[in-house]
């Protein structure tokens, strides 16, 4: 190991002005991939939702051709002190305009609730993560506004190619046909957009438990 200059594993070391509180602020938002990947891998864990799975493959994969463009372009970053690798486009960009259409187009199209108003109270927070960490990348100067448009572009593009897909590969009956392997139903796979409204259906099984217990 002696002489061999050592490198830094930065993939939470975001740079900020001392004084700029809003920037320390913005340090923060803009590490919210990671928190969403974090909340990916929660939801497979513990719910087994095929919804979910589906979900973290788009994102991987389009976290992918992010990584392609980049070494296609090989644009620059703004300030080339900051971050790795080029600039364009932003791959934050990307991932919170991927995974904030996903949210939207899965929840309007496939989740029913007593109140459809209050979708809004999901799609209106995520909307505004998804800006916000689009606009640290820009006001961090690791992106310029232009690397951040056209980031935020493909993953819009791309996320509504990755929700028809998906449904065109359910039209063919191959997730039910996922679900019914034995490993699936081993490790209890599923997909609970067959059911109605989820939240009422589970909300029901728990208060029926809750009664059965009390006798």
């Amino acid at each position: 190991m002696t002489g061999i200059p050592l490198t830094s594993l930065s993939l939470t070391h975001v740079q900020f002005h001392p004084n700029d509180l809003l920037g320390e602020a913005l340090a923060y938002i803009t590490l919210a991939p990671l928190a969403i990947l974090v909340f990916y891998a929660s939801i497979i864990v513990s719910r087994r939702e095929v919804a979910a799975i589906l979900f973290l493959v788009g994102q991987l994969s389009s976290e992918g051709l992010n990584a392609t463009l980049k070494e296609y372009l090989q644009v620059s970053r703004p300030n080339a002190h900051l971050g790795t690798g080029y600039g364009m486009p932003s791959s934050h960009s990307q991932f919170m305009a991927f995974f904030a259409v996903q949210v939207i187009l899965y929840t309007h199209y496939n989740i029913r609730l007593d109140h459809p108003l209050v979708k809004w109270l999901l799609y209106l927070p995520t909307v505004i993560l998804a800006l916000l960490v689009m606009y640290s990348r820009i006001h961090l100067g690791y992106h310029s506004i232009e690397q951040v448009l056209v980031g935020s572009s493909i993953g819009i593009a791309y996320s509504v190619f990755w929700f028809g897909l998906t449904e065109y590969v359910r039209s063919l009956g191959l997730i039910d046909w996922l679900i019914s392997l034995p490993i699936s139903q081993a490790i209890y796979l599923r997909d609970a957009r067959a059911i109605d409204n989820v939240a009422k259906w589970e909300y029901e099984m728990w208060k029926a438990k809750v009664h059965q217990k009390q006798k």
